[in-house]
């Protein structure tokens, strides 16, 4: 326990002042010119002195660059600096550096945008996360009566290559460790020297309406609000997948079509994609709406026939959906379902689930907002054959001990987030978890049952989830977290539960982006 913690503590001590040096850091003055010498002056033809008052025509530009280049310039130019950095790294953006009223440096500026010649643009960079983990009676998968105290870190590594403006080539590796655990680690934990991304982007098209672009590679996938499929950036390691795409960026729609199979992480050796497994899809996004989100989009999903040593049974699944987001004043408001239907072990599939959620933006110093969900995912009496959530950011929606998987739930749930100022920002949230289906078990978020028989109360329990984020400069932040799991009576009553009893989870982790 306290080995791994003063590592955390010495080396969030040593990264913070890394975070917190890069917004003071000098920079070249490129002003200064060598003196300007004035000729000689000829008698015939005398001259006037040399003044050091620039032109008419600088003073005009002089004055025009400083009118534009005001306080709200300014302001607007470090939200695009903290904002550079995107959920996936091939869609960061770094055109902030190509304004002139930017004059500021922060970590990595100068390994982006840099010229390839007269032909193109190179962006390299990466992330370095530290994550120090405490869990008391779920290390494992569900409630496990086992503890555990461990340290995860992480590098991403990036390179994008951009020729004209018609075509690219993204590369990123990862590098993920498991360090201290008294259990093996995770699938999700460990990654050695893999890849994330490496594909290729051409433009196929560009007319007065939109682009459309194509895709062939192994790339991360993420879509939504995530409740279906997202690179799982909690992990240590994260999901990617190898195949191709296609994808529409128009003035009203944004249209992606794909096929693709998922990768298998294999920790100490080069991951490769899963050959029985393919998923492929189409996902529409409106933006016609400012204030508003309209989402659809049709799922597929199917795994063949397997050895029985990997405990996989077959399935061909499809997913029909749409989401819903909008706001209306200071009111918010989301809603997302799908319906899903096919085969899972030779036998007839159909399952759904639904999300409804409601919020206010309130006024104060913190500025409160305060939301409640219901979250409802179907169960089946056939163990298995319930919802499944296919490759979703399970972390953020069910509470962040990762419990529960959507499959078999109902979670009535409330998020209340502050901002003392703007770096800071906390997080308060409140699951009541109940089993959909009495006939059916709770399941993990690997879509496993939690438990081997169905009985007993349907009251999974309580979760309360507590989290701080520091941002301490554009590009460092820092995350505490804690949660408490409240046992409930399905783990007294069910019969084949082994474990019962409440559970603790406590993080610190460190992110610094370059």
């Amino acid at each position: 326990m306290d080995r791994p913690i003063l590592l955390v503590v010495g080396i969030v001590l040593g990264l913070s002042s890394l975070g917190f040096a890069e917004s003071v850091a000098p920079q070249s003055d490129l002003s200064v010119q060598p003196p300007i010498i004035a000729p000689e002056p000829v008698w015939q033809e005398p001259v006037l002195p040399v003044t050091s008052s620039p032109p008419a025509d600088d003073e005009d530009e002089k004055a025009k660059e400083e009118e534009v280049c005001d306080g709200e310039k300014l302001a607007k130019l470090q939200k695009q600096v903290a904002s550079s950095h995107k959920a996936l790294f091939y869609d960061n953006d770094f055109s902030y550096l190509l304004d002139r009223c930017y004059h500021d440096w922060h970590l990595g500026d100068n390994l982006k945008r840099r010229c390839l010649g007269s032909w193109g643009t190179v962006d390299i960079g990466g992330q370095y996360r530290l994550r120090q983990q405490s869990e008391e009676n779920f290390r494992g998968a569900g409630l496990t009566g086992r503890d555990d105290d461990f340290l995860l870190h992480r590098w991403r590594l990036y390179a994008n290559a951009e020729i004209g403006s018609s075509f690219r080539v993204y590369a990123e590796m990862i590098d993920a460790q498991s360090n201290y655990e008294d259990f093996a680690p995770r699938l999700i934990e460990e990654n050695r020297f893999d890849l994330l991304n490496l594909f290729g982007d051409v433009r196929l098209y560009d007319g007065c309406q939109g682009e459309l672009w194509g895709r062939v590679g192994r790339q991360e996938l993420l879509y939504g609000a995530q409740r279906l499929v997202s690179p799982l950036d909690w992990a240590n390691t994260r999901r990617t997948f190898e195949g191709g795409k296609l994808f529409w960026r128009g003035e009203n729609w944004d249209v992606d079509a794909f096929w693709v199979r998922p990768l298998r992480v294999r920790p100490e050796q080069f991951d490769a994609p899963d050959q029985s497994q393919e998923f492929m899809g189409v996902y529409a996004k409106s933006k016609m709406c400012q204030h508003r989100t309209a989402e659809f989009y049709y799922l597929r999903y199917l795994e063949g026939d397997e050895p029985a040593s990997r405990r996989i049974v077959p399935f061909d699944l499809d997913t029909l959906g749409t989401r819903w987001q909008g706001e209306h004043g200071n009111w918010l408001c989301e809603a997302e379902a799908g319906v899903q239907w096919g085969e899972y072990d030779h036998q007839d599939h159909l399952a759904g689930f639904f999300t409804l959620g409601g919020g206010r933006k309130f006024q104060g110093k913190w500025k409160p907002v305060l939301w409640a969900y219901y979250d409802w995912a179907s169960g089946d009496e056939t163990i298995g054959n319930g919802f499944d959530h296919l490759f979703p950011l399970g972390h953020r929606y069910l509470g962040w001990m990762d419990l529960f998987g959507r499959r078999n739930i109902e979670d009535i749930n409330f998020l209340l987030t502050l901002e003392p100022n703007d770096r800071m920002k906390l997080f308060l949230w409140h699951h009541i978890f109940y089993l959909q289906d009495g006939d059916d078990v709770p399941y993990t978020v690997a879509m496993t049952p939690e438990v081997p028989m169905p009985g007993g109360s349907r009251s999974l329990g309580q979760e309360l989830d507590l989290a701080l984020e520091w941002t301490l400069s554009p590009r460092t932040n820092l995350l505490l977290g804690y949660s408490h799991f409240f046992s409930g009576d399905f783990y007294t009553t069910n019969p084949s539960a082994p474990y019962s009893g409440d559970a603790d989870f406590f993080y610190t982790q460190y992110t610094v982006n370059f």
